[in-house]
């Protein structure tokens, strides 16, 4: 029975989609929040493993498992994978068999053994199909996405199975563990097909933990060789792209129109979403992490690509002298491949319609397509809203929009009146609530609050005089308490209203009441008293220069001799 072999570490999840953007085939689901792998339509690539950030994807781990067999005294060998050299490189690739022995493996053996025999059977005894098969996540998307691209699949079983075949045929009763980059040997070794050939998988990451355990470093091991029997000779190159053809000794620079190689997720796809129609390769050699398998997910260590090619391309010059033995292996390399599609349900362009207008995008206008979902479109979002898979909230223009307005379930569905204010004092947003209290509707909104009800509280926080108010008042016949507090950092203010019209009050809210009318009554007659006596000045300085103006006039007509006459 097969196993969730990459799950989520729901603690570690952020609602950052961002392995939705990164998975090729959309196997994310999303709910609550929280994205978990949707196993039925996973391919094991890993990914999501690669790009999550804060390492909420994670590749099961087998290490316990393998200690255990270990510790239980089993012969157990190791099937390296050639991706090796491109982590432990120059001197340490000569150290790493001695590390091996010293966790407890009896023997250690390069997969490039494997590699080697599953290319001669795959291009010089080809029967059916072109595409090469040591890649298992390519074959698993086949297998769920392309099943009409099944016959193209070259029957040979992959690298890892071969030599794991090769190794039980070698050391009868031994336990073999692979070690490799990749996340989809795991869920390869426990297709039923392979249990004869792997008992367990670890990763680079895996066994670089172990070695730390074990305070074991490979500087400090002697040089010993692997335990190699079968021919290699140019296998080593296997894991870069067009390793496997460069095995079999095919021109594969990109000029012969009869073969091609590709790595990465969107060339493999493409190659298929094209069809086989236009095909005229005899071999296909497709891997799906970019650069080959030294671009796996569990490749421990920060090296880039170009330093792991390196490695890989120095380890396989250094060993082009011929094996020193060679032994023809008798196993079985045929593989079965097998349609493991699943019918998606339908969804109807009501479903999609419902969707986008929920999210405010059934105008073509505002479906922009950024991706910042995971989904290249709008309506494949949609799409996949309906199925379950993904949440309206995924949307960031849509969230954005629910941000600014500023409201949630409990503001729509408050008693309470709501009424947000830009800083100019215009309604920007009002709940329900607001709008059946003051009998209005959102056709109001840029308007000033003055509109509706006394702006003084309002007033006396734009002046930035207070940063909250609260009163009593009255309008339209209804009396409603008001309290009103300033954001200063958004430029907006807020208001809440209680209707109060029908309330009893107590002996308490009576005091609170006659307190807040005595304080208008005070201030109403501080105003009077200061106007009455800014008046009496006035007119008391009036009167005293008028009285002046007739006394000069007067001397002047007593001094003016024709004024007498």
């Amino acid at each position: 029975m097969r196993q969730n072999t990459i799950y989520t570490v729901t603690a570690n999840c952020q609602d950052c989609y961002r392995c939705v953007r990164a998975c090729p085939v959309k196997a994310i689901r999303v709910s609550g929040g929280q994205a978990q792998i949707e196993d039925a339509r996973c391919i094991k690539c890993g990914t999501c493993v690669r790009e999550c950030p804060q390492r909420a994807k994670t590749i099961q781990s087998s290490l316990d498992e393998v200690k255990v067999m270990v510790r239980a005294g089993r012969t157990v060998a190791a099937s390296i994978a050639p991706s090796f050299a491109g982590l432990w490189n120059g001197k340490l690739t000569g150290r790493l068999p001695s590390a091996l022995r010293r966790l407890g493996f009896r023997h250690a053996a390069e997969t490039a053994e494997g590699a080697k025999y599953i290319t001669e059977k795959s291009l010089n005894g080809r029967e059916n199909g072109c595409v090469c098969t040591a890649c298992p996540a390519v074959v698993n998307y086949i297998e769920k996405y392309k099943p009409d691209m099944l016959d193209t699949l070259i029957p040979v079983v992959s690298p890892m199975v071969a030599h794991g075949r090769m190794l039980k045929s070698r050391y009868p009763g031994c336990a073999v563990v692979f070690i490799g980059p990749c996340a989809a040997k795991k869920q390869e070794a426990l297709r039923p097909e392979n249990a004869d050939a792997i008992d367990a998988v670890l990763t680079f990451a895996e066994l670089t933990a172990w070695l730390e355990d074990e305070n074991i470093r490979l500087e400090n091991c002697s040089e010993s060789g692997f335990d190699t029997v079968a021919e290699i000779g140019d296998s080593r190159l296997f894991p870069l792209q067009g390793g496997m053809l460069k095995t079999g000794g095919i021109l594969s620079d990109g000029t012969n129109p009869d073969v091609l190689h590709l790595s990465g997720a969107e060339e493999v796809m493409g190659l298929f979403e094209s069809g086989k129609r236009n095909w005229r390769y005899r071999y296909i050699e497709p891997l799906f992490c970019k650069g080959g398998c030294i671009g796996g997910p569990a490749f421990a260590g920060d090296q880039n690509l170009f330093e792991r090619r390196s490695g890989v391309i120095a380890y396989a010059d250094e060993k082009k002298s011929p094996d020193a033995a060679k032994a023809k292996a008798k196993i079985v390399f045929q593989a079965v491949f097998s349609d493991e599609t699943r019918t998606q349900e339908e969804v109807t362009e009501s479903q999609i319609n419902i969707i986008l207008e929920r999210t405010g995008k059934v105008d073509p206008a505002f479906q922009l397509n950024c991706g910042a979902c995971g989904y290249r479109t709008c309506r494949e979002n949609a799409v996949a809203v309906a199925r379950g898979m993904a949440e309206p909230e995924m949307c960031m223009p849509y969230m954005r929009r629910l941000a600014q307005q500023r409201t949630d379930r409990v503001i729509e569905t408050t008693p309470n009146g709501i009424v947000v204010l830009n800083s100019e004092l215009c309604m920007i947003q009002m709940n329900p609530a607001f709008q059946k209290m003051f009998m209005c509707n959102n056709g109001i909104l840029g308007r000033r609050i003055s509109y509706l009800v006394n702006a003084e509280g309002y007033e006396r926080m734009l002046t930035g005089e207070t940063d909250s108010a609260e009163s009593i008042q009255s309008k339209y016949g209804i009396r409603y308490h008001e309290i009103l507090y300033a954001l200063r950092d958004e430029g907006q203010y807020v208001g809440i209203y209680s209707d109060i019209s029908k309330i009893k009050y107590d002996e308490g809210q009576l005091d609170t009441i006659k307190a807040q009318t005595l304080l208008h009554a005070r201030e109403f007659l501080e105003h009077q008293v200061r106007f009455a006596q800014e008046m009496a000045h006035y007119l008391g300085k009036s009167t005293a220069q008028s009285e002046e103006i007739a006394k000069r006039l007067i001397a002047l007509y007593e001094q003016d001799p024709g004024a007498q006459s």
